[in-house]
């Protein structure tokens, strides 16, 4: 496993990320100073590494980025949900649906896991008393309208979205190999790797903690480090005097500028 993806944490191909990067930041704050209501960062944050680690792992553009809330997915999924017994009929939908449906269940799934009393009572009591989690949670995820039924639901619906898109890109053998998920699907089909290793639950178990596990922290780090930021203006003050003294408002950094040429942003970061 680990040779198969070790080529896309290579420096060479990160570095190529870096005009992705630029293009989904620039798509997200478009009009933020236009927009009357308050921006919730840490859900910025999450659309922007949901969007640049979905192009990473899947080779799609979830288009999150766009100027719109993050509440849209969590609409989205709370009407599906209140419509789960609609008819099925519509099984031939296309990849892009498949995808969309996905990611708005993956938005709902990260936005909801809270530590207050609003989120899942049993995580709340595995915190007090770690040996009533799994116990409680058994229970609650049978009850209808706790939050452990509705994260169980949730899951449930990302693991059957997640199946369908690798089965959809498994049978693709026009796909490129610049992604986790098609490298990954690239290598089963080799001789040098067993299907029994790669099988198709692994690899949709893996292609998700890719993303999940990749969103949720890097999301959770910015939204940290901006509101520590806040709290210091002279710190502000000097950031944004070293980013705005890079160059012109369109230049895009190379990685080798962010690593050389911004040494005080390296240190608060």
């Amino acid at each position: 496993m680990r040779n198969t993806i070790l080529s896309m944490y290579q420096p060479s191909y990160l570095s190529r990320l870096v005009p992705t990067m630029q293009s989904f930041i620039e798509s997200a704050t478009q009009n933020l100073d236009s927009q009357k209501e308050d921006i919730i960062f840490s859900n910025l944050s999450l659309r922007l590494a949901t969007d640049v680690i979905g192009h990473a792992a899947f080779g799609v553009n979830f288009g999150l980025s766009r100027p719109h809330s993050v509440c849209d997915s969590i609409k989205s999924v709370n009407v599906n949900n209140n419509n789960n017994n609609a008819s099925a009929s519509s099984s031939s939908s296309s990849n892009d649906n498949e995808v969309s449906d996905f990611i708005d269940q993956h938005i709902y799934s990260t936005t909801q896991l809270k530590m207050d009393l609003s989120g899942s009572l049993s995580i709340i009591l595995g915190l007090l008393l770690p040996i009533l989690q799994e116990p409680f949670r058994q229970i609650l995820k049978r009850i209808p309208g706790t939050m452990d039924w509705k994260i169980e639901r949730t899951n449930q619906k990302l693991s059957g979205r997640l199946d369908e898109i690798v089965e959809k890109r498994m049978k693709d053998k026009a796909r490129s190999s610049k992604d986790f998920l098609s490298l990954i699907l690239n290598a089963r089909e080799t001789k040098a790797v067993s299907e029994n290793v790669f099988t198709p639950d692994y690899i949709s178990a893996v292609t998700y903690e890719h993303l999940l596990a990749g969103s949720a922290t890097t999301s959770f780090t910015l939204s940290s480090v901006v509101y520590l930021v806040a709290g210091h203006p002279e710190v502000e003050k000097k950031l944004l005097h070293e980013i705005d003294g890079f160059g012109p408002v369109d230049q895009i950094p190379t990685s080798q500028d962010l690593h050389n040429k911004f040494p005080y942003l390296d240190q608060v970061c």
